[in-house]
């Protein structure tokens, strides 16, 4: 590990929880650098429907990953470790401080956690699994998935081969659940980051990505789908697994209404931000932040907590 993780702050929570407006107050009381942590937001071809935050968030502070790659090229939770924490050090190394902002927790399990014990895969093993895919299908896998190992298969998008088909090895090798050996490995840890949690109570949260969705639509979504469907990339996207956007797909097939198709991404939107609580809920480490009607985020509380978790340590 190139970086020293006790002084790197992670601004999480579900999709929709404020997560970007909150970086940008947080950028003018900290001499700071922005990581990407969010799966979706690396792509540069997916700008609407991953609520990629505008240019003028982006230049709040000096940003890293964001729209940095594209779909043709899929990221890994291992490169992104890879290049995240190559970041992390330079910023360190500039005598700033690293902020990482997103919601996909395996991303953040596999840069403060790498697994150093998991069985390596036999290629007999790895040939039938693929085997298994090509006669039928992924939903095959992820059934198979679902029946040995449900905790892991219920973070996972059933379209998301290589996760999918990783933890499957695993459970196969060890007879074990992945979630159940990074947990050991967690709690093991003394690269522990100060994570900062954000709680918004469900009905504000629904209603939030509720009107979000209507925005995204009003911004444009359906162009966006059209021009990656223009480009061939359709295909690429699908199997990455952005929220919503195979209903944006089947809409321009003439195979969905666009209420439908905006109705059915609002649904997986909410699905994965439940996902996203039920995997952020199980680490024990980070600080949670509820949000007030009233109010919003009790940012000065935030900021003292970041002088004395990382500036003060």
């Amino acid at each position: 590990m190139d970086f020293d993780p006790k002084r790197v702050v992670v601004l999480l929570g579900p999709t929709g929880s404020g997560k970007t407006e909150l970086t940008t107050f947080l950028a003018s009381h900290f001499d700071l650098e922005i990581v990407c942590m969010d799966s979706m937001q690396l792509y540069r071809e997916m700008v609407i429907g991953t609520a990629m935050p505008s240019p003028e968030e982006l230049h709040a502070a000096p940003s890293h990953l964001f729209a940095s790659f594209s779909v043709n090229e899929p990221m890994t939770s291992v490169r992104y470790a890879e290049l995240a924490g190559a970041k992390i050090g330079e910023i360190q190394r500039r005598g700033r401080l690293p902020l990482l902002v997103g919601g996909t927790g395996m991303y953040m399990q596999f840069l403060f956690h790498p697994r150093t014990n998991l069985p390596q895969t036999p290629d007999r093993l790895r040939l039938r699994l693929a085997y298994l895919v090509e006669k039928k299908g992924m939903d095959h896998l992820y059934r198979l998935l679902k029946r040995l190992d449900k905790r892991s298969a219920n973070h996972l998008h059933a379209g998301d081969r290589q996760r999918v088909q990783r933890f499957l090895e695993v459970r196969l090798l060890t007879g074990r659940s992945m979630l159940d050996l990074w947990d050991e490995q967690a709690s093991a840890s003394s690269a522990i980051p100060c994570a900062i949690g954000l709680e918004v109570p469900r009905d504000i949260l629904w209603q939030r990505l509720e009107q979000r969705t209507h925005t995204m639509f009003a911004s444009g979504l359906v162009e966006e789908a059209r021009m990656i469907t223009k480009l061939g990339l359709a295909h690429q996207v699908a199997r990455i697994g952005p929220i919503g956007y195979r209903a944006l797909f089947a809409h321009l097939a003439n195979e969905l209404s666009l209420d439908d198709a905006k109705q059915q991404m609002y649904i997986a939107t909410r699905r994965y931000a439940k996902r996203q609580m039920t995997w952020f809920r199980k680490v024990p480490y980070i600080q949670w932040f509820p949000y007030c009607t009233r109010s919003g985020y009790n940012k000065d509380l935030i900021v003292s907590s970041i002088h004395r978790c990382v500036i003060s340590a």
